[in-house]
């Protein structure tokens, strides 16, 4: 774990333009050496997505077949049917949503770690050093970014970009919700640039990850998260090994 910075300093004062083409250079590279290990972590995020799809298929087949109803009783069979599959399938959703979270911290763990010339291993996904603080940022992040969809959409897609490095705040440093949430607006703001084009090029890589019920997640993950791990320790000024 990198040292914290103390609270009340504001970070580096000033460090090297970030560059988002090393960071990418970098990523895959690594992925390449250490491919195995990153892809059976990913895997674990990959199962658990593929079930989470299966297991709602039913529900979207009722809507699917419940969209117009042509008799008072094909309406009533459809409302009961849509009301014992809603519960079912959000159930569903609410255990695989837990799951995917905890799997995904091992990959992020294993990206941070990567930066300091680690090798991935499966003792990140069930180490607890930090979990409390994970899942209360996350619920922060969460909470706030829909509140900021609810105000006026802007908000929350500001309040995405700008507290998306929260989590390696949070893991690499143990910084709490407030400090995790100040620090990650702090290098955002400062790397408005090179932080956008990794907000596009994230995003649309793990769009890719979702297609093909969720299999190319295997790679697209862990090269995310290797991406934005090391642009992370470029907006902090830091050495990657």
């Amino acid at each position: 774990m990198s040292s914290p910075i103390p609270p009340n300093d504001q970070g580096p004062p000033s460090s090297p333009k970030a560059q988002v083409g090393l960071a990418l250079s970098w990523a895959l590279q690594k992925l390449r050496s250490n491919f195995t290990g990153f892809v059976a972590l990913a895997a674990v995020v990959a199962v658990i997505q593929v079930a989470q799809q299966l297991a709602v298929q039913p529900l979207n087949s009722i809507l699917v077949d419940c969209l117009n109803p042509q008799s008072p009783g094909q309406i009533n069979a459809c409302s009961v049917a849509i009301s014992n599959g809603a519960v079912s399938g959000v159930s569903l959703l609410v255990v695989f949503t837990i799951l995917a979270f905890l799997a995904t911290i091992g990959v992020y763990r294993a990206g941070i770690r990567a930066t300091q010339g680690q090798p991935p291993s499966f003792a990140e996904m069930f180490t607890t050093e930090n979990l409390g603080k994970y899942l209360l940022f996350t619920l922060a992040y969460i909470g706030l970014s829909l509140l900021g969809f609810i105000a006026c959409i802007v908000p929350g897609f500001l309040v995405l970009f700008f507290l998306q490095l929260g989590p390696f705040y949070v893991l690499d440093k143990g910084y709490g919700v407030r400090q995790a949430i100040k620090a990650s607006a702090r290098a955002m703001s400062r790397n408005l640039g090179p932080g956008l084009v990794m907000t596009l090029l994230s995003t649309l890589v793990l769009i890719i990850g979702g297609m093909f019920y969720g299999i190319l997640t295997l790679v697209t993950l862990p090269f995310s998260t290797l991406f934005m791990a090391h642009m992370y320790r470029q907006f902090n000024g830091e050495v990657v090994r």
